[in-house]
């Protein structure tokens, strides 16, 4: 038995053993951690500008309003950690960002992480469809395969490694996806035909949609709804949401 003096990678607890270093290393700069994500760092100066680091494993994104005091905090990391500055944020953890200073837009895509995952399940031939989910998916633990067939057809189907791939594309990106990506969800433990049928649906519907994405900032606020009875477009302006939140406010 030998007791380890430093973690070394590869081991189940260096990634605890990381997040606290690290923990103490930006604590001692005066920043303080987000209650509700652990990952998240803030510090506010007197002057009443801040700065926000966001940290995913290695990885690092900070944010700031005063540009000298990030590159004082760079120069702080790069002195007690070995570290790469990439400059400016432009993709990461699969993410495209995209920033239109002059109209003070931010865009977060996942185009290239998409057309990776359709080419994987071999489904970036297919006919796109516009609804994330079908109307005729009445999906049930009933549907689960019953006969030696189908257990074994489904045996080979990747259900999980497709369902955990829209997770990731829905998270911080497409949020259109949420409920269907819950639906199918629900059954990883023995999915049927019918449960990768609508896996499938939901793969070709990104296929259509891939250029779509989250956009921050901006004016010019529109808000579509579609209901189900004749799918007819409900279109909100600006206006009339501001409208519609001060109601719920008050």
């Amino acid at each position: 038995m030998c007791r380890l003096k430093k973690s070394l990678y590869g081991l189940k607890q260096v990634p605890r053993q990381w997040y606290l270093k690290f923990d103490k290393f930006i604590s001692e700069q005066g920043y303080t951690r987000c209650h509700s994500d652990h990952y998240v760092y803030l510090k506010k100066e007197n002057d009443g500008s801040y700065i926000i680091l966001l940290l995913y494993v290695d990885d690092m994104l900070v944010v700031g309003s005063n540009m000298q005091e990030i590159n004082v905090l760079k120069r702080k990391l790069a002195n007690s950690f070995a570290m790469k500055d990439l400059g400016a944020a432009k993709q990461i953890l699969g993410m495209r960002i995209t920033r239109d200073r002059k109209n003070r837009k931010l865009t977060l895509s996942r185009n290239e992480y998409i057309q990776k995952v359709l080419k994987i399940f071999n489904m970036q031939n297919a006919k796109p469809v516009s609804t994330p989910f079908a109307s005729h998916f009445k999906l049930r633990k009933e549907m689960c395969p019953k006969t030696q067939e189908d257990m074994d057809y489904m045996s080979k189907v990747p259900y999980a490694s497709a369902v955990g791939s829209l997770m990731y594309a829905m998270v911080c990106t497409r949020p259109d996806i949420a409920h269907a990506v819950g639906v199918v969800s629900k059954y990883m433990n023995n999915p049927g035909k019918e449960h990768w049928m609508a896996v499938k649906w939901i793969l070709i519907y990104l296929k259509g949609t891939a250029n779509q994405a989250l956009r921050f900032g901006g004016s010019n606020i529109s808000l579509q709804g579609y209901v189900d009875a004749d799918m007819e477009v409900i279109e909100i302006t600006g206006g009339a949401l501001q409208d519609m939140y001060s109601l719920l406010v008050e």
